[in-house]
């Protein structure tokens, strides 16, 4: 019993929110091997783009989606699907106006 209370306080992985940056960085680039600079150069993109990326500085495009999965293994897919669920985790609801629901 004291170890489900324990549990109840521990952070939910739905309150977990990685940047689609963090995540390029942590399961492609380090365990690659692939620096930043590399990356850049195989899509033809300036390194900083990919640095602003890395360091949540700049959202994934679809254009740089697609270039990230073919670069690395991945679908263009992947890429949005993370930068929208991060930005859907981290919008601010007490920016936007009140909405009346109209249907259920």
């Amino acid at each position: 019993m004291a170890r489900r209370k324990e549990l109840s306080s521990v952070t939910t992985i739905n309150e977990i929110v990685s940047t689609p940056g963090e995540i390029l960085r942590e399961e492609f680039l380090e365990p690659l091997g692939i620096s930043q600079y590399r990356l850049a150069k195989a899509i033809g993109k300036p390194q900083s783009a990919i640095s602003d990326i890395v360091h949540g500085r700049r959202a994934i495009t679809p254009e740089m989606a697609w270039l990230l999965g073919k670069a690395l293994g991945t679908t263009a897919q992947f890429w949005l699907n993370l930068e929208n669920a991060y930005q859907l985790k981290t919008i601010d609801e007490s920016a936007l106006p009140n909405v009346t629901v109209l249907a259920r």
